[in-house]
């Protein structure tokens, strides 16, 4: 059977939740933040009109005060995100048994043997996007792709209320064309360490050989070459072990 996975993110979460709490604030940029008092407090969360600014999370609110000197800023309040966190996990379970969490406001679903319930992954990733909106009054983006990798760039590639599909027909064209610090778990350092060898995209890393790759980052680049090529990780290292 194809595995269909899908990868749901909550929009703007910790800033969504606070402007359904708070209408007068729906129409303007916002941020939940540390203490505005404090010059050193950072933006943990920001709604889709802070982004505007271009507004980054983990910069200090200071800054982000010089970029949009009309930005409101709110203070976090976890025991409302744990709510929602777990109403829409319940949304989820509807649908699958096979959730895993990645954080309060994203999710895996394995719905590969839901499909014969709930039609294919597309149609089940607007459902859901849209039981969300109308129970919950949040908005998701949702990755359906065959494996968890390309599942999360598919839904961080249309936001917000969107879903991307990326299949074993596209994803050369839709995921390899990304930068290489788009896949999960290249951080700044690592993407650094493969500018070096002009590796810049997905699919510079998809097409470099995994021994070079191994090479400069050690077993873990062997690890991203495994996710940028769309394969399934625990698969590859059966294989490798039986040659």
């Amino acid at each position: 059977m194809e595995r269909v996975i899908l990868h749901s993110d909550l929009n703007g979460f910790y800033a969504s939740v606070e402007c359904l709490y708070n209408p007068a604030i729906r129409t303007k940029p916002v941020v939940v933040c540390g203490n505005v008092e404090n010059r050193h407090g950072i933006i943990l969360a920001k709604n889709e009109l802070a982004k505007k600014f271009k507004i980054r999370t983990g910069e200090a609110i200071w800054q982000a005060k010089q970029k949009c000197p009309e930005l409101v800023t709110v203070p976090p309040n976890f025991d409302r995100y744990m709510h929602f966190s777990r109403a829409a996990r319940e949304i989820y379970n509807r649908y699958t048994d096979k959730v895993e969490a990645f954080g309060l406001d994203e999710c895996w679903l394995d719905v590969s043997g839901s499909t014969k319930l709930f039609g294919c992954g597309e149609k089940l990733a607007k459902e859901i996007r849209t039981v969300i909106r109308d129970e919950l009054g949040l908005t998701v983006s949702i990755g359906v792709s065959w494996n968890k990798i390309f599942a999360k760039l598919g839904s961080d590639i249309k936001k917000p209320d969107a879903q991307t599909v990326i299949s074993k027909e596209n994803y050369k064209k839709l995921a390899w064309e990304l930068p290489a610090s788009d896949l999960l778990y290249v951080g700044r350092s690592t993407a650094k360490k493969l500018a070096n060898y002009c590796i810049l995209t997905i699919g510079d890393i998809a097409t470099t050989s995994p021994e070079i790759i191994k090479s400069m980052l050690g077993k873990w680049g062997e690890t991203l070459w495994v996710f940028a090529n769309g394969k399934d990780i625990c698969t590859s290292r059966r294989k490798v072990a039986t040659k």
